[in-house]
């Protein structure tokens, strides 16, 4: 099965690699090093194969060019590179790397073949660096929209026998990164929900129509967080209530605790505003 850390045989990335690295790490600002470093240690690595060593700085030197070319770049310790064994305990980092993974490749993970095969067409092509690199690949972006999204836009387009390269160019949102696809894909669900597929047909249509929902919750007298907890709230979390709703709730409106009553009533405020003003 596909994975966004390597989604096809000739495709890897190494986004959460080294274990340890600075805040905002990006590979593309440090093309040059990394290829002398890579290759640097594909050699060594085939001189000394698999041993223990301390990681130093935010290098690792079991991260390397996994081919001969160059093309590709990856963990020499993976199990992918050893018939399923996994050696990078070695490094003192291997339940770490066992761990990582990034958000937008669970909800890959979460995304059915074929929409996972429509999503992957706006990165195909790009070198490692760049399809590692959260700056350069815009699944790392478009993905945070969420399954439900995800989905829904892939079933739409697929009748309009679109690439997601062609929705993207009428609906360039799901990729600018001014937006804030974890604060704002609660509202883009509802209008998707409550729209035709023809809305896709319209440039920028869904980009322009939530601005104006946005606008419209924002204006709702509830939509202000609580100035004092009242005695039965929850942190949002706690609240057994849709990822998508709470995050909107969190990021968007700036809400941190509040109870299920007060939640639930304007959850129901804002889907009928949807639906009536949105159709």
């Amino acid at each position: 099965m596909p994975t966004l850390c390597q989604p096809h045989p000739d495709t890897l990335c190494f986004g959460c690699c080294p274990p340890i690295r600075p805040p905002h790490y990006d590979p593309l600002d440090f093309i040059p090093t990394l290829r002398r470093e890579f290759a640097d240690n594909r050699q060594r690595f085939r001189l000394l194969g698999p041993h223990q060593g301390a990681i130093v700085g935010f290098s690792c030197w079991a991260l390397g060019f996994v081919d001969a070319t160059g093309r590709r770049a990856g963990c020499l310790l993976h199990p992918a590179q050893h018939l399923g064994r996994d050696l990078r305990d070695v490094t003192g980092y291997g339940d770490k790397c066992r761990r990582e993974r990034c958000l937008a490749a669970q909800v890959f993970a979460a995304l059915s073949p074929e929409t996972q095969a429509f999503w992957l067409e706006s990165a195909t092509g790009l070198p490692c660096f760049y399809y590692s690199s959260r700056r350069a690949n815009p699944l790392f972006h478009i993905l945070l929209w969420g399954t439900p999204i995800l989905e829904h836009l892939c079933r739409d387009a697929s009748q309009f026998g679109w690439t997601a390269t062609e929705l993207l160019w009428r609906q360039p949102f799901l990729a600018d990164r001014r937006w804030l696809p974890r604060a704002q894909r609660y509202p883009v669900r509802l209008i998707l929900a409550s729209a035709s597929g023809a809305i896709l047909q319209t440039n920028r249509a869904i980009a322009d129509t939530c601005r104006l929902l946005l606008s419209e919750i924002d204006a709702l007298p509830g939509a202000r967080p609580d100035r004092e907890d009242p005695p039965q709230a929850l942190y949002l979390h706690q609240l057994p209530l849709a990822d998508d709703y709470l995050d909107f709730l969190r990021i968007a409106l700036g809400w941190r605790r509040t109870t299920w009553r007060r939640a639930v009533a304007f959850q129901e405020e804002i889907e009928c505003l949807a639906a009536q003003n949105h159709p």
